[in-house]
């Protein structure tokens, strides 16, 4: 039984009420080996939105708009999002199109660890669920673009149990382990943000930026 099919895990999801608007994008996820977020981060993910109502998103890995959606389905937010793969971009606008959402995202193609630096104005709401083992590099630039009372939400941060010691690392992802470790040791200590370590999913980290960049 994997970390990700406890019981428990089983129950939460066995409770989550199902999406009919999200079916095309799980079915063509499912099929085509794109990851998502899992159904309990989702749920997650969608309450945050709902609550704080965002008017300007940064999102950090678009894969094929699945996060995307549940963004955009729960506030009025315009999103902006990054993907490397101009495959995945090409989907996902066929996704949005068809659910009527094409005109509140802006795309940016291409390495986020270029765009990130590059993105100029202020989010109330960032999502970050790009590549793992940057999220520690990227940390200084997002926190300039999230206004005073905005909320950070990082995905995959336990990465599997890893993070925390309850699962042996696996070599091939000890890079990725360390640049976890490294992000949630950051964040966890910087004074300008209150943070808290959410275990659901695959770990989520949630900070709500208090102050200024000092």
């Amino acid at each position: 039984m994997t970390k990700n099919d406890t019981k428990t895990t089983q129950y939460i999801r066995s409770n989550l009420c199902p999406d009919a608007g999200l079916c095309a994008l799980e079915k063509y996820a499912a099929e085509n080996s794109v990851p998502v977020v899992l159904p309990e981060s989702a749920a997650f993910l969608r309450q945050l939105i709902m609550l704080k109502q965002p008017q300007k998103v940064l999102e950090i890995g678009l894969g094929i708009g699945y996060s995307g959606h549940i963004i955009l389905q729960s506030s009025n937010a315009h999103l902006f999002t990054t993907e490397l793969e101009q495959r995945r971009i090409d989907v996902a606008k066929e996704f949005f199109t068809h659910s009527g959402l094409i005109n509140r995202v802006t795309f940016y193609a291409g390495d986020e660890a270029v765009i990130i630096p590059e993105i100029s104005g202020q989010f109330d709401f960032i999502f970050l669920d790009g590549a793992k083992n940057k999220y520690i590099k990227h940390l200084p630039y997002l926190k300039k673009l999230l206004i005073k009372g905005g909320v950070l939400l990082a995905d995959n941060v336990l990465f599997g149990g890893m993070v925390a010691g309850e699962t042996e690392v696996v070599k091939a992802k000890s890079t990725i382990v360390q640049g976890l470790r490294a992000f949630v040791d950051a964040i966890c200590k910087d004074k300008n943000f209150y943070t808290s370590i959410i275990p659901v999913g695959d770990g989520m980290s949630v900070s709500i930026k208090l102050g200024t960049n000092d």
